[in-house]
């Protein structure tokens, strides 16, 4: 099925989330494309802002945080805060390390809680775009995700995956 740029994107997206060390000619081969036009899907991605950062994370990163609930982060100094969300109250749930509450002066926090460890989960991402691999329909909730023969697949629904992994593996047959 011949697959639309805004899909070959977001197809990238999740690839990149799932394991950021794969190299443009690993995905490239997953998405079945050319080397040149994953590198230049890639650059387009990081030049446009949708790739924001490319971070590595220790262990030391993930222990010994603390949640505060602030209704303002102007006093909070940037270089004590690992991570930001803005609650639709239009408050704040700031992450930080333990080591570093004490720096917090004169900030009115709602709450505080002290978490011994984190997870990152990784995860494919939200997709949007993304059609169905056997069947070509536009898939509107989470795809069912295949991995086979090093590539990745979609399907949109039991019935698709079913017919999808049996047309996989008997073309695996053939070769």
């Amino acid at each position: 099925m011949k697959k639309n740029q805004a899909e070959i994107e977001q197809r990238m997206l999740s690839i990149l989330k799932m394991d950021s060390r794969k190299s443009i000619v690993e995905i490239a081969k997953e998405l079945d494309i050319t080397r040149i036009t994953a590198k230049k899907i890639f650059e387009s991605l990081v030049h446009s802002g949708r790739i924001r950062t490319f971070t590595i994370s220790t262990e030391e990163d993930e222990r010994d945080l603390v949640l505060i609930h602030v209704s303002s982060l102007d006093l909070i100094p940037i270089e004590l805060i690992v991570e930001t969300f803005n609650l639709v109250d239009q408050t704040f749930v700031v992450v930080m390390y333990y080591e570093n509450l004490l720096k917090v002066k004169n900030v009115n926090i709602m709450d505080i809680k002290i978490a011994f460890s984190r997870t990152v989960n990784k995860t494919s991402g939200r997709k949007s775009n993304i059609h169905c691999d056997y069947c070509g329909a536009l898939i509107s909730s989470s795809p069912i995700v295949l991995t086979f023969g090093g590539r990745t697949y979609y399907a949109c629904c039991p019935n698709c995956e079913n017919d999808l992994k049996r047309r996989l593996e008997s073309v695996e047959s053939l070769n």
